[in-house]
């Protein structure tokens, strides 16, 4: 089941292709966004210039260990909803890392958000497609659309 949800597979009009173009263009937008913020604000949406690595990569890596991982082993012995509740608050939980960025305020809602809306939806995605890629551009979208709100934000 792992080895599944980590291969291409064409969902609706999306091509691997397409799925890979997709996540190379928000990868590209991500870094330059970054770049224009961290030379307009002399910081990374906020947070020091080490979390830019973070910033590039967190989509593959954390829907790779969630919902490649994580989710596929425990669907091997567990309902699908038990799968996917189990593997979002362990994804939400994930989210403590980021204790030493942000205020306990914008903590807790990262922590409510990925761990009861953005995991349960990535980890239904990908259990409906039947691999993690849809789940990596979604979390790439997510990720362009929060870090554009706080660049706007910060700009203003």
């Amino acid at each position: 089941m792992i080895k599944e949800y980590l291969q291409f597979k064409k969902i609706w009009f999306f091509t691997p292709f397409i799925q890979i173009a997709t996540m190379v263009i928000l990868f590209i937008f991500i870094a330059i966004l970054g770049k224009i913020c961290l030379i307009e604000t002399g910081s990374l949406f906020g947070r020091t210039t080490s979390f830019y690595f973070e910033t590039l990569f967190a989509p593959f890596y954390e829907e790779i260990l969630f919902r490649g991982v994580i989710f596929g082993l425990l669907l091997k012995n567990y309902s699908v909803t038990k799968a996917i509740i189990f593997s979002s608050l362990l994804f939400g939980l994930w989210h403590l890392k980021n204790i030493f960025f942000v205020d306990t305020l914008e903590l807790l809602k990262q922590l409510c958000y990925t761990g009861f809306v953005f995991g349960p939806l990535m980890a239904f995605v990908t259990y409906k497609t039947k691999t993690i890629w849809l789940a990596v551009i979604l979390h790439y979208a997510n990720n362009a659309w929060s870090f554009l709100m706080i660049y706007h934000a910060m700009a203003t």
